[in-house]
């Protein structure tokens, strides 16, 4: 007969082989039977936890990493596993306890900085987070994935050159990773850069010619500099990879619209909300295309399906004053406009005063006032 000791170790060895297979529901009966026969057995509740984590099976997780760190208080996989399971769950707040317990007792875990930056960021403290990282890259100066997460937390903060400074020193310890120059083209794209984006994306799309957000990015930027025939190659490219991306439909359709091509533009804008029928912008920019088109019914009712889902949408709401200026419906057209002004008057007050569509308004006095701020 088997030694009860043995026989445990067969269960936890065969739940091991079910989770490195990524079969999780298939790990949870040897490593119960594991525990069954020996019940202060640390590593089977620290793997039964993360099988249970996989399967988002949260709070049966947390209850197997409990057991598991009551009979091992120091447990580094247990705590590390913890705080990756919370984090996963969407419990920032814990999980950022969980790392802090975990740094208390491995100080030099640079790895767990990291990780702690990442949920510091969730949490949208990014300075904290920026510590953070420096302590992981203090404790491992190597570890470019640090510098990588560095530089994003130096976007976050506004920081742009020193964000391009944290990624170029991850790109000399690692220039492969496609992740990293994605990261770099993100910051200069948010730092108004389009150019220097488009370098970054065209690295990270050389290493990985799948990297679909590359390809979306580029596109932006592309338009962005005026090279529309370029950055519908680059939502094209991004559409073959994904094509489930509402946001390439409806950037694409932006792109379309842009080069007078409406109607092909309404076709990339029906995908865009057929993929995700809440794309409030995709509905909005359709309703634009139609005005464009005359077809001011449809039009009111895209914008419409806009602002139901999102209702202080200021450029739908520019939007729906544009449908009624070109049906020359003055009233409604200038209350809407000073809607979107009152929204976001750094944006709307500058376009309503040069938009060229909105021309039928410039004699009416109350819209005269709304430019002057008077509402």
């Amino acid at each position: 007969m088997e030694h009860p000791e043995v026989a445990a170790k067969n269960f936890f060895d065969q739940g091991v082989r079910f989770l490195e297979a990524q079969e999780f529901a298939e790990a949870i009966a040897p490593l119960d039977a594991a525990l069954k026969l020996d019940p202060t057995y640390t590593d089977a509740w620290c793997c039964r936890a993360l099988v249970l984590g996989h399967l988002k099976r949260y709070a049966e997780s947390m209850e197997s990493f409990d057991r598991a760190l009551a009979l091992s208080p120091s447990d580094h996989r247990a705590l590390h596993n913890r705080c990756l399971v919370l984090a996963e769950w969407g419990k920032h707040k814990e999980a950022l306890e969980s790392y802090n317990l975990l740094l208390s007792l491995y100080p030099y875990d640079y790895a767990a900085w990291d990780s702690k930056g990442t949920t510091l960021t969730l949490l949208g403290r990014h300075t904290e987070a920026l510590n953070a990282y420096e302590r992981s890259i203090e404790f491992n100066p190597s570890y470019y994935k640090a510098f990588t997460n560095r530089g994003s937390a130096l976007v976050n903060l506004k920081r742009f050159k020193a964000a391009i400074r944290s990624y170029d020193q991850a790109i000399s310890i690692q220039p492969d990773d496609p992740a990293v120059w994605y990261n770099r083209g993100c910051a200069y794209m948010s730092w108004e850069k389009p150019v220097e984006a488009i370098a970054s994306f065209d690295k990270a799309i050389e290493l990985d010619s799948n990297y679909q957000a590359a390809w979306v990015n580029k596109g932006n930027m592309q338009g962005q500099i005026n090279q529309e025939e370029e950055a519908l190659r680059s939502y094209d490219q991004a559409i073959k990879i994904n094509a489930q991306d509402t946001h390439a439909w409806n950037n694409r359709g932006i792109t379309l619209r842009r080069m007078g091509r409406t109607k092909e533009a309404i076709a990339s804008y029906d995908k865009a909300v057929e993929v995700d029928p809440n794309n409030y912008e995709a509905w909005d920019n359709r309703g634009y295309a139609l005005a464009k088109l005359g077809k001011y019914r449809e039009a009111h009712a895209s914008i419409d399906r806009s602002l139901q889902i999102k209702p202080d949408h200021a450029n739908g709401i520019y939007n729906k004053g544009y449908c009624y200026a070109c049906q020359g419906k003055t009233a409604p057209a200038v209350d809407y406009i000073a809607q979107a002004i009152k929204i976001n008057p750094a944006k709307y007050l500058p376009a309503a005063k040069t938009d060229t569509d909105l021309d039928s308004l410039r004699k009416n006095k109350r819209f005269q006032a709304i430019l002057q701020g008077k509402f």
